[in-house]
């Protein structure tokens, strides 16, 4: 097979799984999202364990305090704990741009001046997070398949990583949690505590 070929078989076959899930999330995807559909669909996150698992101070730790072949076994397994992060992320940060998308159609107009902003900012900063958390996801995902290709190579490091823009992600993360937070105080103290119990 040539090259040609084999690089349009692999673009059909990519959009084919992009158009499914497209399509799958269309017909079976969540009809809309109110603000009590929230809290259930949240996942509780260790901040600080996040932090720690994407600042390059803990490689540099391992790495000075470990044997070689168990600071790559570490750095194998931190790079996995990552990509769970990432996709921790950014689940809730779908399930908070779900709920903007709601509020857009149905009750922005309702809204004061100030949670109208709050809304917008909401849904740009989770649009922000989703994208951030993709980019550094795929990368820790080539990292995976680099280290297997090429064991005796030293592991990719965290520090590439935060210039790649993990800091960020985190930082944007942080903003759609203080959003959310301020946006839910329109709904009264009770709710504000069941959805800040619901991600801590």
């Amino acid at each position: 097979m040539s090259f040609e070929a084999f690089s349009l078989a692999s673009f059909i076959t990519l959009a084919s799984i992009a158009g499914i899930r497209v399509i799958y999330g269309e017909v079976c995807g969540f009809s809309t999202r109110t603000a009590n559909d929230v809290p259930p669909f949240l996942l509780k996150m260790d901040m600080e364990a996040l932090y720690g698992t994407f600042h390059p101070e803990a490689e540099d730790n391992f790495r000075n305090s470990l044997p070689w072949p168990e600071f790559k076994r570490v750095q194998w397994k931190r790079f996995h704990l990552a990509i769970h992060y990432c996709n921790q992320i950014s689940h809730n940060a779908w399930v908070f741009s779900g709920w903007t998308r709601h509020e857009r159609r149905e009750g922005l107009d309702t809204l004061n001046k100030s949670l109208r902003k709050t809304v917008r900012e909401l849904n740009v900063a989770c649009l922000q997070t989703r994208l951030s958390s993709f980019v550094i996801r795929t990368r820790l995902r080539w990292w995976l398949v680099r280290t297997a290709l090429l064991p005796f190579a030293p592991p990719p490091s965290f520090n590439t990583l935060a210039r790649a823009g993990s800091s960020e992600m985190i930082a944007f993360y942080d903003n759609v949690i203080a959003l959310a937070e301020v946006f839910s105080l329109a709904y009264g103290d009770d709710y504000h505590e069941k959805l800040m119990e619901a991600l801590y």
